[in-house]
C-alpha cells in the first residue's frame, strides 16, 4: 500500500463534517493520539513498564489517521506532504543529523 491509496481509504471512515469542523477535528484528533502515543512511551520510560509495542503501534496508527484527514481537508496529499518533508529534510541536514545542522537551520532562510 502507498501513501494515496492509504489517504483514500482513510478518508472513507471520515465523518462529514463542513470545512472548519473537519480541521478542527483533525488537529484535535492529532494532539489527543499524539498524547496517547506519549502515554505509553510515559509508562515505559517513567513507570518501568514493559512498551506495549502493540499499543504503541495503534496510536502511530491513529496519528497516521488523522494526518491523512488532516491533508484532506487542505487538500494535500500525504505523498507531497510527505516529499516535501524530506526535501526539507534534506537540505537542513546535508549528509546526515548533526546538532551543528540542527540548530543552524540550512532549510530556513535568514528573514525568518
Amino acid at each position: 500500500m502507498n501513501l494515496a491509496e492509504y489517504q483514500s481509504l482513510a478518508n472513507r471512515t471520515a465523518k462529514e463534517l463542513p470545512h472548519r469542523d473537519a480541521l478542527a477535528h483533525a488537529a484535535m484528533g492529532l494532539a489527543g493520539e499524539a498524547g496517547e502515543f506519549s502515554d505509553a512511551i510515559k509508562k515505559h520510560l517513567i513507570y518501568g513498564q514493559p512498551l506495549d509495542f502493540a499499543n504503541a503501534r495503534e496510536e502511530l496508527g491513529d496519528i497516521l489517521w488523522y494526518c491523512a484527514l488532516a491533508a484532506n481537508v487542505l487538500g494535500f496529499s500525504l505523498e507531497t506532504v510527505a516529499r516535501m518533508n524530506l526535501e526539507k529534510l534534506a537540505a537542513r541536514y546535508p549528509e546526515s543529523y548533526s546538532d551543528y545542522h540542527a540548530k543552524a537551520r540550512l532549510d530556513k532562510s535568514d528573514e525568518n
